[in-house]
């Protein structure tokens, strides 16, 4: 039985007259242990449920419009927290100002099949995935020594996950890998040998090579350091070097490293056809080769366009003759090492456009900067940017809405 910890009003939920004091048996005929049920047993735009209110057993008939949610919010929903204390946790390395929800530190299974974010796994996880199917998955592996992991993971505990990984590919499970490079750890040899272990697991689909993201609040922290230009280089050969083996044992590329170390490597970023089917984009991977494909086509607007020191100049090559003008916003809020457009703050957008002649009258933000609520990292609203910088500013989700 599933309970309900509200309903979301004005939702198909709401209208038909659920209360959160009700309680469902079953979706469409299927019983229900857990929200991840009801998200397979609800997935069509009518669905039946058999429900208690009190002590009485009723069943009512919903409809919803296509993109509408159902607005059950269930009681178990939240996401799991996390255990670990990864040396190069992002949450750990925040300054204050930053929005509530940045600090939840969640590692949860269901979500990594949801919402593809990554957790560092376990047993339980494991058997709940193949109880139920989850697939595909999003696994922080990093490396597949247990005791490296272990201080990887901060347990300092040896962390197998190479079994666990066995199991979930021998049901069918497919997996989406990370690996972060933590030089003197995980790199050179024992990254050769993560990459050989899990290029003999079917159900490891593709694994991508990033490197750690280090803020300057690392105030009584594990001391680690980010790659060199040579490090990444080397990063950079062995991926390609089991490339092309991934290329014989599975017939494509299956691994691939992050835009940022080709930049930190001092390389060309690759065209697009080296990223074939990477669904990766999230982590960084292959973003720029697909932001480059937009190069040649005609701009016709003006203003003042605002990224982060790694897609910068980049994105000058591709505005090169247009009437916009790049700024590469310095990250005074994580530190000179986050070089991310998602990673912006509103201050230093407003510190940055401040500095701009008065002509400059219309600022372009990267849509990635802010949240589903339309913030960014220290809470700032397009409208208070453009309040406190006297511009007009407008976000863009896609370089092609600057054409």
């Amino acid at each position: 039985m599933l309970e309900i910890l509200s309903i979301t009003p004005g939702s198909p939920a709401s209208a038909t007259g659920f209360r959160n004091i009700d309680k469902l048996i079953s979706c469409n005929g299927s019983p229900l242990n857990d929200w991840i049920d009801f998200l397979y047993s609800a997935s069509g735009f009518f669905i039946d449920l058999v429900f208690t209110r009190g002590t009485v057993i009723r069943r009512l008939t919903i409809r919803r419009n296509p993109s509408t949610d159902w607005g059950f919010v269930f009681q178990d929903q939240q996401p799991a927290l996390c255990r670990n204390k990864c040396i190069f946790c992002f949450v750990d390395q925040l300054p204050h100002g930053v929005r509530p929800s940045l600090r939840v530190k969640d590692d949860d299974i269901r979500y990594s099949f949801i919402q593809g974010t990554y957790v560092t796994l376990d047993t339980d996880d494991t058997e709940y995935a193949i109880c139920k199917h989850l697939t595909p998955l999003h696994i922080s592996v990093h490396t597949t020594d247990p005791s490296i992991r272990g201080i990887i993971l901060g347990t300092r505990r040896d962390e197998p996950v190479l079994h666990m990984l066995e199991k979930l590919s021998e049901a069918g499970i497919e997996m989406e890998t990370q690996l972060v490079v933590v030089p003197g750890l995980n790199d050179e040899e024992e990254l050769d040998k993560t990459l050989d272990d899990l290029l003999t697991i079917p159900g490891v689909i593709s694994v991508g090579v990033v490197p750690v993201g280090l803020t300057k609040y690392r105030d009584g922290l594990h001391e680690i350091r980010r790659s060199s230009g040579e490090e990444a280089r080397r990063v950079v050969n062995q991926c390609n070097l089991w490339r092309r083996k991934a290329v014989i044992n599975r017939g494509y590329t299956w691994v691939y490293p992050s835009d940022e170390f080709f930049i930190m490597a001092g390389l060309d970023i690759p065209p697009a056809s080296y990223y074939e089917t990477c669904t990766l984009r999230e982590n960084g991977i292959g973003l720029l080769a697909e932001l480059m494909e937009t190069s040649g086509k005609e701009f016709t607007g003006n203003g003042i366009v605002c990224t982060g020191s790694l897609a910068a100049p980049f994105l000058r090559r591709i505005l090169n003759g247009s009437d916009y003008h790049v700024i590469a916003v310095e990250n005074t809020f994580l530190g000179p090492d986050i070089g991310a457009a998602g990673l912006l703050s509103g201050e230093d957008i407003v510190r940055s456009v401040k500095k701009l002649p008065d002509s400059y009258n219309t600022v372009i933000l990267p849509g990635v900067m802010f949240n589903h609520d339309n913030l960014t990292l220290d809470d700032f609203t397009p409208d208070r940017i453009s309040q406190l910088t006297g511009r007009e500013v407008f976000v863009i989700r896609d370089l092609e809405e600057l054409a």
